[in-house]
């Protein structure tokens, strides 16, 4: 059976199998962030070609794509502005591939430099920030060192750089009308790819993923019997009212919040200075230098 896929087919396919293997990681397999890694620099490879089609279908040979750069190399000008000159005046660019029958194609940065040049005709903004940029070259050093040698990472920074060029890639793929990633990917990829794909619901996870890390290192090589000595709470956060508060040696507090750093919150227990046991800090009373915290037991023992 002969399988064709187009290249946008092929890119979906690769985005989701990306999206696949991601949720696996962050289910606990983290071996499958190399796979996230080399499926979705492959999606991005094959959007980022499609773009270059949008301008003619053949520049994304690299004979063709050579032309622009001649060009641009002889009148001193960026790549954008050499294809429009190109363009002008007609040029044929499948002639130059004519009689090949498997043209080679151009490489990642190849497109880069000529995207990279697109403004918006009102404001004159780049549509490409150089943020995307940058975390595409990141990926692409990592998918090489994949491929060819051995590779050394941490599960952190390959989330967040994941979510920030999805991010990336579906602006990028509106601006141009390329394809829609949210009504492209699966069903069952379609809550993964919306937490990704906004930033604050992926800053969040990543916050809860720094907790499940955290409570795993602290309770990994403890004897369960030993566990419950373990001094681990979660508290709600004053500053961005998520439930993201936890037991950290820096930390002025004892505590600070994986998602905005915050060290304060009203929840962090303190020992009663009469009774000695443990309250929220924001229900103690001041009484006076001696007895800074009086917990409401203390202050009203009939209540209780």
């Amino acid at each position: 059976m002969k399988i064709k896929l187009d290249i946008k087919s092929n890119a979906v396919d690769s985005f989701n199998e990306a999206l696949v293997k991601f949720e696996s990681a962050q289910n606990g397999d983290v071996k499958a962030y190399k796979f996230t890694i080399l499926h979705l620099s492959h999606a991005i490879e094959l959007v980022l070609k499609m773009y270059l089609q949008t301008l003619d279908e053949n520049l994304v040979f690299s004979k063709c794509y050579q032309k622009v750069k001649q060009r641009a190399s002889a009148k001193k000008i960026d790549l954008l502005a050499a294809f429009h000159e190109l363009e002008a005046e007609e040029f044929d660019f499948e002639s130059v591939i004519e009689g090949h029958d498997n043209p080679f194609t151009v490489i990642v940065s190849d497109v880069l430099a000529i995207a990279k040049n697109e403004k918006c005709g009102v404001t004159g903004n780049t549509f490409v920030d150089q943020d995307f940029i940058d975390d595409i070259n990141w990926m692409k050093g990592i998918r090489n060192a994949i491929e060819h040698f051995q590779v050394e990472f941490t599960a952190k920074e390959v989330r967040l750089c994941i979510g920030r060029l999805v991010q990336g890639l579906d602006e990028f793929s509106d601006v141009f009308s390329l394809l829609s990633l949210e009504k492209e990917v699966g069903k069952e990829n379609y809550e993964i790819f919306k937490v990704l794909v906004d930033e604050y619901e992926q800053s969040l996870e990543e916050a809860h993923m720094d907790i499940r890390e955290a409570k795993d290192a602290l309770f990994r090589g403890t004897r369960p019997k030993h566990q419950m000595f373990i001094e681990w709470n979660e508290y709600l956060c004053d500053s961005c009212g998520n439930e993201t508060m936890i037991p950290n040696d820096d930390s002025s507090t004892g505590y600070k919040c994986t998602y905005c750093d915050n060290e304060e919150s009203g929840q962090i227990e303190v020992d009663c200075d009469v009774c000695s046991l443990p309250w929220a800090n924001e229900d103690m009373s001041y009484w006076d230098e001696n007895l800074v915290n009086v917990c409401p037991r203390c202050v009203n023992p009939e209540a209780w």
